[in-house]
């Protein structure tokens, strides 16, 4: 099993200042060459080396898809229907007659709050439910270290490290807030959330970047690079501050929940 913050939390979260859900509202993402990747002192070898990619414009969710959002997939018989899901998701879905998410606790105060506890498969659902997708790992990258129209910077609001007032990590909560909490941890475009609070799926299989060289105990990346897992991207509200960066990659299979991730839609 690899990555980190595996866990299981079953707090209450903290109340929603929102009385009425959040509007899926997206960002438009320019077009672009994005700096992939990290050479600091503390970058995993999966980060490395740091490189250059090329990023078409493309549409972003401002927010982390919340509980009420979700609700609506829950309530128009998303899980019943083959349609929305890949063949291995549903394939998946059916044999352990998944319903709704591992953490499926939904409550008045908490519907703007992150929907977590899924699984990628569950993600691609709800983005095919409604007519998006998930974003590629590079175009995840591309809006978390957008800070400044031609900069590219190592978190989404420059080069401050992080700290309560930016984002929701090393259990400063002990749970989730509310997506659009962090004023101040925005990107140039205006998307929250894009560090901390849940981790985010990606489209994207975990790869190792070209040039790649593996630390000497090869197990920590290497391993993974099989085809069979996703990456994460972006810390949760239990992440530390040293995984907290717009360049850190996390992994997992595509059917696993027991992990603080959320997600976001692009398209």
């Amino acid at each position: 099993m690899a990555g980190i913050d595996l866990r299981i939390n079953q707090h209450h979260c903290p109340t929603d200042s929102q009385k009425l859900p959040l509007q899926a509202a997206m960002v438009a993402i320019p077009a672009g060459v994005v700096c992939q990747g990290s050479e600091q002192v503390w970058a995993q070898d999966n980060e490395r080396p740091l490189h250059w990619v090329e990023v078409e414009q493309f549409w972003l969710d401002k927010y982390p898809v919340t509980q009420a959002q979700y609700q609506q997939f829950i309530d128009a018989g998303g899980y019943q229907q083959s349609k929305y899901w890949t063949e291995a998701g549903w394939q998946w879905r059916s044999k352990a007659n998944i319903t709704a998410p591992l953490y499926w606790r939904p409550q008045n105060t908490t519907q703007n709050h992150p929907v977590y506890g899924v699984s990628a498969y569950e993600a691609e659902a709800y983005a095919n439910f409604i007519g998006k997708r998930l974003p590629t790992e590079q175009e995840w990258e591309r809006s978390a270290r957008w800070s400044s129209p031609h900069h590219s910077s190592t978190y989404p609001w420059g080069e401050a490290l992080p700290s309560p007032e930016w984002c929701n990590f090393n259990h400063h909560h002990g749970q989730t807030t509310p997506v659009n909490y962090y004023d101040q941890g925005r990107n140039q475009g205006g998307c929250y959330d894009l560090l901390g609070n849940v981790w985010e799926w990606t489209a994207s299989n975990f790869e190792p970047y070209e040039n790649f060289h593996p630390y000497p105990y090869r197990g920590y990346s290497q391993t993974y690079f099989d085809g069979q897992h996703r990456v994460m991207r972006g810390g949760s509200w239990a992440t530390r501050s040293w995984g907290l960066r717009a360049s850190f990659r996390n992994w997992y299979h595509p059917w696993t929940r027991q992990v603080l991730v959320g997600f976001r839609c692009a398209s």
